[in-house]
């Protein structure tokens, strides 16, 4: 839809401008190593042999390129050639497109030597019997411009030695800009300042550094409150924003955001800039004034960490329009602490493409996406938790990027030092980073570095750790080869930590690594945690069937894991709901049983928060929602979820979210019960069924006693080895929702309801 509207747009400017020829081309003007080239045929110009072919008539392209030296078409198919390559897609009335790509892959040029000068022309219906051709009945030519860039950049040391992409604001008011563009022989800034200007004089010096090559140049005059946009022309055509930009400008989807999300948004400069995003430079960006500049977090072992998506958090109640925002989420912060986390996870928030997304495709990873908010926003939310004792852990995604970071756009697929042109393991997404070259981690270091500092987050998640292995550390693509231990990923973690607390010693660090035990224990050794997933025996408690439903390894030790090194959950945004599950396939007494099945609910988080270590709660997990996220081969269906928070106004789904309140209190009052010298004892296996399940944590004078029942239908009466001798000695923290469990200090046991929990 949006490609749809943009391509409107610049249809209607041809005609209005009055610049519409019988083909033109996006981009416009059109370069030999120009990207996504797309070439528009408009039949009613020319001879109009072609004029008002209807659209379900194909017409196709004969085609081929002009070349320095030569005297004549080539590169050409044969006549009649109706290869899929060549049909042209119908637009509007006479509008008809050829999508291109990559000029020199489309036809098939291989020889380096060789220069396009022209793309030649002849469009046909299927038989030929109707020609669009130029007036007179010519061949149609586009010729291909030259770069207004003549000049080549000149060695020049970066100042103060060691070069330092992205925009460095000096002490004399003075601005240094520096990309990162190995093997490349020039590059230009053209920015805003000087009306994106392209000429010779904007051509950055280059220092050789460490085996690599950056571009730099000083601007003067900058003023530090206005917003200026740039971009770097790359060897006198190719056109990129800047790894580093702190706020990018997307030409296709920045138009749709709302004044209201974010307010005096830089417009794009469509009349004198296409098809590149552009980088901004603001001198005052990141001149917020913090209220809490010296926040600490819980002991990590401590996390109970609440998992968000902006997008669906918040929003028009009752629908899935995936409008959830930063300031949605401000409004939502007396309900985060009230449940009692003291952390939360967004999903990932660096410019991404689109404003639709779950964020695991980013292009800017200093940037945070203008679809939730403003830059001040995102500080405000992380100020705020920071005030209510709340960290803040950043999801962040090392393993791919999209289509438009400027690394992938500056080098041809299979010749990118930047990237892979296939993955070395078997989780491959998007366009797969090569870990082991030297500038990609630089940029790790550096964005760890700088959202820590800049907007004083508290850590991050990192996603698909098992891809950010060196190249030659599996010995296939394969399932297999991915998942053995693999020190590679040990040391590159490592390496990502130690720049972490350089900056903030007591920042949390969290792996989604899934791996063998003896990697995540390794990772474990520097205070690393992995994540533990529990959904499958979570979902087989949730419904009620006892196979498989143990759920020993919300606690690490019994998972073959470390104390305290695990981050285990019964769902996130991988994982389908239980509630789902239930409603779909739970047993008989749970599935139609709201009340039976928010009881499970509550009993299933019972053995997950009061288990020693810590815990991730998934958005609207503590309240029931039952929204399916799968689709039907069970890949993610990533699409925005209904906004619900009315659920809290049904009685089994507020005395649910109510448990969760109190479980986590459980831990936040009584921090010594779970910590590594205390003593914790559970039996929660699958076997531990029609007699109950317990677990049971102590130190010193205190004790807290939780005990489960899992049978769906019949009270259990469970055996309790209570540590003191009075009835009156023990009270109840928590239990489940409308229930009424007893218990006896003299006959050692605790009678729960089906399906239930108390907690003493």
């Amino acid at each position: 839809m949006i490609k749809t509207r943009l391509l409107s747009f610049l249809l209607a400017l041809l005609v209005i401008t009055g610049l519409r020829a019988q083909v033109t081309s996006e981009p416009s003007p059109l370069y030999e190593n120009s990207a996504d080239v797309t070439i528009y045929f408009h039949a009613d110009q020319g001879n109009k042999g072609l004029m008002n072919q209807p659209a379900d008539k194909p017409i196709y392209a004969h085609t081929g390129v002009m070349v320095a030296g030569g005297s004549g078409w080539e590169y050409a198919p044969t006549w009649l050639d109706n290869s899929a390559k060549y049909e042209l897609t119908y637009v509007s009335e006479n509008l008809w497109k050829l999508d291109i790509g990559d000029i020199r892959t489309y036809y098939g040029i291989t020889d380096p030597s060789v220069v396009v000068t022209q793309l030649a022309f002849v469009f046909r219906n299927a038989d030929g019997s109707k020609e669009g051709k130029g007036v007179g009945n010519s061949d149609i030519f586009l010729t291909l411009g030259e770069s207004a860039l003549t000049a080549e950049s000149t060695p020049l040391d970066y100042p103060g030695g060691k070069p330092v992409m992205g925009p460095v604001k000096n002490a004399d008011g003075s601005v240094t800009f520096c990309i990162g563009a190995p093997e490349k022989k020039s590059v230009a800034l053209i920015g805003s300042w000087d009306d994106y200007t392209i000429s010779d004089s904007h051509v950055m010096n280059y220092q050789d550094y460490n085996g690599m090559r950056y571009f730099w140049t000083t601007v003067n005059g900058l003023d530090n409150e206005k917003q200026y946009g740039y971009y770097f022309i790359v060897d006198g055509s190719i056109k990129v924003g800047d790894p580093y930009a702190r706020l990018a400008l997307d030409p296709d989807n920045d138009k749709y955001i709302s004044p209201a999300v974010y307010p005096d948004l830089m417009p794009y400069p469509y009349d004198k800039v296409q098809n590149v995003a552009l980088a901004v430079y603001q001198g005052n960006i990141n001149d917020y004034d913090w209220q809490v500049t010296d926040f600490k977090g819980v002991d990590p072992s401590n996390l109970i960490i609440y998992e968000l998506l902006i997008r669906d958090f918040t929003g028009t109640e009752g629908k899935a329009d995936g409008n959830g925002t930063v300031r949605g989420v401000i409004e939502k912060l007396d309900y985060l602490k009230s449940l009692g986390v003291n952390a939360i996870e967004l999903l990932p928030i660096n410019e991404f493409n689109g404003n639709i997304s779950w964020g695991y495709n980013p292009n800017f990873y200093f940037a945070p996406d203008k679809a939730y908010g403003t830059p001040d926003d995102y500080k405000e939310l992380i100020d705020l938790c920071h005030q209510n004792g709340i960290a803040v852990i950043l999801d962040m995604v090392f393993n791919q990027s999209d289509w438009h970071h400027p690394w992938y756009r500056m080098y041809d697929v299979g010749s990118n030092p930047f990237y892979n042109a296939s993955a070395p393991h078997a989780y491959s997404v998007l366009n797969d980073w090569n870990q082991g070259f030297a500038m990609v981690q630089e940029q790790w270091h550096d964005c760890l570095r700088y959202w820590l500092t800049e907007y004083k987050v508290d850590g991050f998640r990192f996603d698909l750790v098992k891809g950010l292995g060196d190249n030659d550390s599996y010995a296939n693509s394969g399932d297999n080869a991915t998942n053995v231990y693999n020190q590679s990923r040990i040391d590159r973690m490592r390496e990502l930590q130690k720049v972490m607390l350089e900056v903030n010693p007591n920042a949390y660090f969290i792996n989604e690594n899934l791996a063998t035990a003896q990697e995540e224990n390794a990772m474990a050794e520097t205070g690393q945690l992995n994540w533990a997933n529990v959904n499958w025996q979570g979902q087989q408690y949730a419904k009620g069937d006892q196979s498989d439903s143990g759920l020993e390894r919300f606690y690490a030790p019994k998972d073959s894991r470390t104390w305290g090194s695990t981050v285990s959950y019964l769902e996130s945004h991988d994982e389908q709901r239980l509630a789902y599950a239930q409603e779909n396939s739970g047993v008989i007494g749970v599935k139609g049983n709201k009340r039976n099945a928010m009881r499970r609910l509550g009993a299933a988080a019972a053995q997950m928060i009061l288990a020693p270590g810590a815990h991730m709660i998934w958005q609207f997990s503590e309240m029931g929602n039952a929204q399916n996220t799968k689709n039907g081969d069970g890949g993610n269906n990533t699409d925005p979820k209904i906004v619900n928070w009315n659920l809290l106004d049904d009685a089994d789904n507020r005395g649910l979210a109510d448990c969760y309140a109190e479980l986590i209190s459980i831990r936040n009052d009584n921090p010594e019960l779970f910590a590594e010298d205390a003593t914790f004892s559970s039996n929660v296996s699958q076997n531990n069924w029609a007699n109950g399940r317990t677990m049971v944590s102590r130190k010193g004078d205190k004790e807290v006693i939780t005990v489960i029942n899992p049978d769906v239908r019949n009270a259990a009466t469970v055996a309790v080895a209570f540590s003191r001798p009075s009835d009156s000695d023990y009270k109840i923290l928590s239990k489940s929702y409308n229930t009424d469990p007893t218990f006896s200090v003299a006959g050692k046991t605790v009678t729960v309801p089906a399906n239930a929990y108390v907690v003493l």
